[in-house]
């Protein structure tokens, strides 16, 4: 069985003076450790957010992008076919009824003559009246693009500033996780050997863990010293973390120590009831995730 950090005050009651002193110490380092990851958790969950927000903005003004560039190109066709028939109009020198009644060669030449007439009128309007259909309809696109492309950067920027929060709060983590394995390690090794490896890895989210997956967080932290902590019950959109089923295995920026540790979990499947893991993707590259029944 693994003793972590937060038995360290019924461990040091059977001390002398000065192991409680360093024992109490180290117990409050690892209360830092994990109040700075418990808000590291919930900046990463921002993140997670507004990335989403972030991916749907994008998606919204690709698709107003596509959809100005369709109605340009229906306007440009409409240009093109109004030119057209107002060059035909115009070579044909027929611009009215009257100008076609007094310059008509015979009275069959005049019905002939306001027929077309009247045909490229017909004609002319219906393609003035789709011309300036597609132009409302490309100014409505150009205004939803612009207005979607603005919203994309935002959310960008957004993105941008929470990730950073994010660096920032990581970055105290591991501060504030080398202290606490600093502190373990500077203890006496009876002292060690009573809290157990788990003395120097900060956890949270512990309590609500299901049998599966409390018993490889205290396999993790007996077989690899060098996680810098282990987080499992806490709020997410998805039901993995809340119902207890899962754990991250932070490992800071030792990425063969999560090659490693993703294996060795692979490899026992069947031992810890093992549904899937995540390593070295989006957002899992500082840390192991692992799903189990």
């Amino acid at each position: 069985m693994v003793v972590t950090a937060l038995g360290l005050s019924s461990v040091g009651s059977a001390l002398a003076e000065p192991e409680v002193d360093n024992l109490a110490k180290l117990n409050e380092l690892t209360q830092t450790a994990q109040q700075l990851i418990e808000a590291a958790q919930s900046v990463e969950q921002d993140l997670e957010k507004k990335q989403q927000l972030q991916a749907d903005a994008e998606r919204k003004y690709a698709n107003d992008l596509a959809a100005l560039e369709t109605t340009k190109a229906q306007l440009a066709d409409y240009q093109t076919t109004v030119d057209r028939a107002a060059a035909a109009m115009y070579a044909g020198g027929r611009t009215n009824s009257v100008s076609a009644f007094f310059t008509a060669a015979s009275p069959q030449r005049l019905i002939d003559e306001l027929a077309f007439q009247r045909a490229m009128t017909d004609q002319m309007s219906g393609q003035l009246t789709s011309f300036r259909n597609a132009r409302q309809q490309a100014e409505v696109a150009a205004a939803a693009s612009a207005e979607s492309a603005a919203t994309a950067k935002a959310a960008a920027d957004a993105t941008a500033a929470v990730r950073t929060t994010l660096e920032i709060k990581q970055s105290e983590v591991d501060s504030q996780v080398r202290l606490v394995r600093a502190t373990y390690y500077a203890l006496p090794a009876a002292q060690q050997a009573l809290l157990g490896p788990g003395g120097a890895i900060p956890t949270v989210g512990m309590s609500g863990l299901v049998p599966n997956a409390r018993t490889l967080a205290a396999y993790i932290i007996a077989t690899f010293p060098g996680v810098q902590s282990i987080g499992g019950v806490r709020a997410d959109a998805l039901p993995d973390h809340p119902s207890g089923h899962a754990i991250d295995i932070m490992i800071g920026s030792d990425m063969a120590l999560g090659d490693a540790i993703n294996a060795d979990v692979q490899s026992q499947v069947e031992r810890f009831g093992v549904s899937y893991t995540m390593w070295r993707v989006a957002n899992h590259f500082n840390h192991v995730h692992v799903t189990v029944s």
